[in-house]
């Protein structure tokens, strides 16, 4: 079991620094509150602070996952889902084909129609894809929001839940409720006493202090007791992202290339307006990182560093977004990006 590289519990009021330089010279800055904690809520490390209100947006979206795959070991004659379908529901994909091909091959088998789907259309987040699609087709389909895996998760346990499909992304829909109550059940709140809204993809959105989404995270971990059925739906989650990466977010993308990376040990998710959320399954730990500033790579290179603060090494395959380089047109190195209040050996 990998070793802390520092002493434990460590709680700093002062955020994260994440400095921009160039030629040496801090271009610009962002601020990241940093909260890694146990099952029961103790704040192991914090910088910052980890009581701040977020809303996690797609970093929770492996809590959200839970609620089917529960269901799915406890209905009869429900088609078998894959380690990639698994993955998928938990996804922010790039809309690349192997994305698109798998949210339509889950749905098939469902008897669900792909214009079920109500979480906007947008072109492909890979570049070479949204190339590819801008010279095949008028305008993108559902299918290619990088939320679809997750809609199509919520398509599927309303129509088990209810025989209904429509209406699947309301709160008050028997499947956002199934899944609001999983998500309270993991962070320890009642989450409708802290502010809600409607994400991007139109699904229901949650927020509460960020330590209470690092004990969330803690609990997927496997560091306290849950139901035999929720333990089990944690575990295929976690297995299920560690075999299949690239389903969870895709080419180029940090989630995907860090899961491969670190495999069963560490999962994490990446969510909007810089949100980063980590479960350490061999420490029992959950982590949950969120750039001041909404910034995505404030919040990489925070989750990094707290990757390597609890022990562990910065992979080859992970080192570009924990700890960046800036690269000019030409492709020269003109400045690096640090952590200079939080130095840690590579």
């Amino acid at each position: 079991m990998t070793k802390p590289l520092i002493d434990l519990p460590s709680n700093s009021q002062s955020p994260l620094s994440v400095h921009i330089n160039r030629n040496g010279f801090k271009e610009s800055l962002h601020k990241v509150d940093v909260a890694v904690c146990d099952a029961d809520g103790s704040v192991i490390l914090g910088m910052g602070d980890p009581e701040s209100v977020i809303f996690p947006r797609s970093a929770m979206k492996p809590l959200q996952s839970i609620a089917l795959i529960e269901l799915l070991k406890t209905a009869e004659d429900i088609p078998e889902f894959s380690d990639a379908e698994v993955a998928l529901i938990c996804a922010s994909h790039n809309g690349e084909l192997l994305h698109t091909e798998a949210v339509q091959g889950l749905l098939g088998k469902f008897d669900i129609s792909i214009d079920e789907l109500v979480c906007g259309a947008h072109w492909s987040m890979h570049q070479e894809t949204m190339v590819s699609q801008v010279r095949s087709m008028d305008k993108p389909h559902q299918v290619h929001n990088n939320c679809s895996g997750k809609h199509a998760g919520m398509l599927i346990l309303s129509k088990l839940m209810s025989g209904k499909t429509s209406g699947y992304a309301a709160l008050t829909n028997a499947a956002q409720q199934q899944i609001l109550g999983t998500l309270e059940f993991m962070t320890g709140l009642d989450l409708m006493h802290y502010p809600h809204g409607i994400d991007g993809c139109g699904a229901p959105v949650f927020s509460a202090p960020l330590g209470n989404w690092a004990r969330a995270f803690a609990l997927f971990a496997g560091g306290g007791d849950l139901p035999d059925a929720r333990h089990e739906a944690c575990q295929r989650i976690r297995k299920s992202i560690a075999a299949e990466p690239l389903f969870i977010a895709g080419q180029g993308r940090a989630c995907s290339a860090i899961n491969a990376a670190y495999g069963e040990t560490i999962t994490v998710k990446t969510g909007a307006e810089g949100v980063y959320s980590a479960a350490f399954h061999e420490l029992g730990l959950g982590a949950a990182v969120k750039a001041r500033d909404g910034n995505k790579r404030g919040a990489e290179v925070a989750i990094g560093a707290v990757i390597r603060a609890l022990g562990y090494p910065i992979e080859k395959s992970v080192k570009a977004f924990f700890q960046p380089k800036l690269l000019n047109w030409a492709g020269d190195t003109v400045g690096d990006i640090t952590t200079p209040n939080f130095m840690l050996s590579v």
